[in-house]
């Protein structure tokens, strides 16, 4: 009797002491082959983040809305992203005309594998174009059809100076 007790027990730790989480990364890539499959890699400075919410109305369109806060937006009527713009420091790959670059990535927590971006500080990102994360928003207007996608699956990470330089040699 006591030691079903104590497995009992030992059982219900184990299980309350899980930490879940749904996002799963199945690999990150090489520097090597992140380079060559992102659309956009850059090295910039986090300016701004805003948040929109994709809402799907009834007639199969989608309206998409904008705030400053997250709060503002319930995360079970439609997808929450998070719009952070970057003032670039480095171009190594896309529009190097461009200096101020928007870049998306999820926002709910979890499951959406979104990154955490904080202002102010700078990042190396790898960016990409045709993303699910930003499916609904290319298929919402024409401004979005070029909207570029990131999350923790990718190597987006503060800035690694050694990270650069290898970049940089495969530039060459």
């Amino acid at each position: 009797m006591k030691l079903n007790l104590i497995k009992t027990f030992l059982l219900l730790f184990i299980l309350t002491s899980y930490s879940a989480n749904a996002c799963e990364c199945i690999i990150i890539k090489s520097i090597e082959k992140e380079f060559k499959s992102a659309d956009y890699v850059l090295s910039g400075k986090v300016v701004q983040i805003d948040y929109v919410q994709i809402l799907q109305e009834k007639d199969g369109k989608s309206r998409v809305f904008t705030s400053k806060s997250r709060d503002k937006f319930d995360i079970f009527k439609g997808r929450v992203l998070a719009k952070i713009t970057f003032d670039s420091i480095e171009v190594f790959k896309g529009n190097k005309r461009k200096k101020e670059v928007i870049i998306y990535t999820g926002s709910s927590g979890g499951g959406d594998c979104g990154y955490y971006f904080e202002l102010n500080e700078q990042y190396l990102i790898y960016a990409f174009k045709d993303s699910w994360g930003t499916k609904e928003l290319r298929d919402n207007k024409r401004k979005h059809k070029q909207t570029l996608y990131t999350d923790r699956c990718t190597r987006t990470k503060v800035v690694d100076s050694e990270e650069i330089e290898k970049i940089r040699l495969l530039k060459e």
